[in-house]
């Protein structure tokens, strides 16, 4: 699940990345997912309004077999919190491809959300349809939103490998081939994630995860935007860099 890419990334960008800010509604970061849902929601609803059709691969993250997207290519809804911690803006994050001048068209359209009734209705503005912002290098990274393992950790013994920091440590290796250098967690609180649908009735699957505040430094730079853990398609563990070393 996670969007985490190297540092020629910075130099030879892919995919897309479209910006909004909210004119009107500041939701905490605790509401990440629920944010990220609506938004979701509504920009399928506007694709689905223009297009009449509902097979958006990077929007719906599924195939058009109906089948989930386990390449993790489709698209990232990332809420972006500002330092007091309440949500400003999403950005909408293709990793690899462009999107169709289709969903930019619905992405367009989305001019309002509700992230839990009509009282937390939010208005957005668009900011910047090719945002360039986000693609920064650093070697030391920090969350911005609450980072959620992939797998719980109930502290059984002999489950060393599941317990958070060593959770991290094997995402980033897998993910940018690197060892990083430095982890660090903090734990944070409980805070809903994303369910999907196909596993909502599991008795294993909880809509509420043990949540953390974590940092992890590099040996090489990454290139951001990065996105990790659990939920990461829908806002949580989004990390920013400590100190850039290059913006675009």
């Amino acid at each position: 699940m996670s969007l985490l890419k190297p540092a020629t990334e910075f130099t030879q960008p892919s995919g897309q990345i479209v910006r909004f800010t909210f004119a009107q509604g500041r939701p905490p970061v605790g509401s990440t997912v629920a944010v990220a849902e609506a938004f979701r929601a509504a920009a399928l609803s506007a694709f689905h309004a223009t297009t009449g059709s509902k097979d958006s691969f990077l929007l719906t993250g599924h195939q058009p077999d109906g089948q989930p997207d386990r390449s993790h290519h489709h698209a990232y809804y990332l809420p972006q919190p500002a330092a007091d911690g309440a949500i400003v803006g999403i950005v909408v994050v293709s990793p690899h491809l462009r999107f169709s001048k289709e969903e930019i068209e619905a992405l367009r359209i989305v001019k309002a959300l509700q992230w839990n009734g009509p009282s937390t209705r939010i208005f957005l503005e668009l900011a910047d349809i090719d945002d360039q912002c986000f693609r920064q290098l650093a070697t030391r990274w920090v969350s911005a939103t609450p980072y959620v393992p992939l797998r719980q950790f109930w502290g059984t013994h002999g489950k060393r490998h599941l317990v958070p920091e060593n959770q991290l440590r094997q995402e980033l290796e897998q993910v940018s081939n690197c060892k990083p250098r430095e982890v660090r967690i903090a734990r944070w609180g409980d805070i809903r994630v994303r369910i999907a649908k196909r596993i909502a009735n599991n008795r294993l699957s909880r809509s509420r995860r043990l949540a953390f505040t974590a940092e992890f430094q590099t040996e090489e730079p990454l290139c951001g935007p990065v996105a990790l853990g659990h939920s990461a398609h829908f806002g949580l563990g989004l990390f920013v860099p400590v100190t850039p070393e290059g913006e675009r």
